[in-house]
């Protein structure tokens, strides 16, 4: 009798909610990069007149300057708001909403780290939302299968954050241009994973000394966590002084952003360990090289599968008196690995440059739904982050 009062009581919410011609938004930027993953999403919903968007986050610090002066309201105050969709890149530590309508979530990586590609037993909570948006079929069908969701909660979307990139709309040479990097060198992107087993703890100054002696521009792009002031993500370790330390005017430079898009435009190449940005590069059909940190499988927990398949579409090399010699070869002969990159790449993402327009696709059904039609109102535990 109380949870049939409870749902009459919801529907009623809900239904009084939708009154007005505007339907509310709630998008929680967890982080830097789930403000990259979703943006593409939120900014194409700000700029609708029947939407009205607010943003939240467990850390505002973290992701003041990529939100701006965008209205926002902390995880307290959001817990009693009336929203008709949360949107979220990251499931762990949402926050409690006891008036939402509907939830969607957002992947926002595919490297296979952190037992994400063996869901059973994760503390993901998908089981309170009503959408989860894949970005390739691999992901979607070991969720099905583990019974992590279910077919009605499961969608095919892609990867919105690539979309820019594979169309082609972000000027490299711009980007260059804007760092002050010398034009007559190729560019070379080192964008590590985050981990105290990363190579950026083994060896990341003299990966980037290397390069930039072998002859090359480099662009040192972070993973966020790598610049926490969480011991757990960094070992104590300030890597923002660390690598402006090493800047050399027209040759080295240190960037920060949510979106790494711009900088993997500006490179001929690029080196990473393990991350999902170094797949996302092989959308633009470029040389890569994996600088191979042997206890990262181990300490971030990737699934085995993924360390092969981004490997066979790069060159692997396993000290840094490899690098510069490697990275030359790769650059005077960029077509040697094109078709193994073409095919890792589609493998990974679901039909690029069409991922935002499925997204809104999505979100356009949830906010079309009637007040009842949704999964029955559950508090999302507050669960730790891996």
């Amino acid at each position: 009798m109380l949870q049939r009062i409870k749902r009459a009581t919801r529907r009623v919410d809900h239904s009084l909610g939708r009154l007005g011609a505007t339907r509310r938004v709630l998008v929680d930027v967890r982080t830097p990069v789930c403000g990259a993953v979703l943006g593409p999403v939120y900014d194409a919903l700000e700029r609708r007149g029947d939407v009205s968007v607010v943003f939240t986050s467990e850390d505002r610090d973290r992701v003041r300057s990529l939100l701006g002066g965008r209205p926002f309201l902390s995880h307290r105050a959001v817990e009693w708001r009336r929203f008709d969709l949360y949107l979220n890149a990251d499931p762990w530590a949402a926050p409690r909403l006891r008036r939402c309508a509907c939830r969607l979530n957002f992947f926002h990586g595919v490297a296979g780290k952190y037992d994400l590609d063996q869901p059973a037993g994760l503390p993901m909570g998908f089981e309170y939302y009503d959408r989860v948006a894949f970005i390739n079929q691999d992901r979607m069908t070991r969720y099905l299968e583990a019974a992590v969701v279910t077919p009605r909660q499961a969608r095919l979307v892609g990867y919105p954050k690539l979309d820019r990139l594979v169309e082609g709309t972000i000027d490299g040479h711009a980007v260059r241009q804007a760092l002050g990097l010398n034009p007559l060198h190729p560019t070379a992107l080192y964008a590590p994973t985050y981990s105290t087993a990363s190579s950026l703890h083994l060896a990341g100054e003299r990966i980037v000394e290397a390069l930039a002696d072998a002859g090359f521009n480099v662009i040192v792009k972070l993973h966020d966590r790598s610049l926490d002031r969480d011991a757990r993500y960094t070992g104590g370790i300030d890597w923002r002084v660390r690598m402006r330390a090493i800047e050399r005017p027209g040759a080295i430079r240190y960037v920060e952003g949510a979106d790494a898009s711009p900088v993997m435009a500006a490179a001929q190449i690029m080196v990473t360990d393990h991350s999902s940005v170094g797949f996302e590069f092989l959308a633009l059909d470029r040389p890569l090289i994996v600088y191979h940190a042997p206890e990262l499988a181990t300490a971030a927990r990737i699934n085995p599968e993924k360390i092969a398949l981004l490997r066979s579409a790069a060159v692997v090399v396993r000290d840094v008196t490899e690098l510069g010699p490697a990275a030359r070869a790769e650059l005077d002969a960029p077509a040697r690995l094109s078709r193994r990159r073409r095919q890792v790449s589609s493998q990974l993402f679901h039909d690029p440059g069409g991922a935002t327009a499925r997204a809104l696709a999505v979100v356009d059904e949830l906010l079309a739904l009637r007040p009842g039609d949704q999964a029955p109102a559950t508090q999302i535990a507050r669960t730790e982050s891996c």
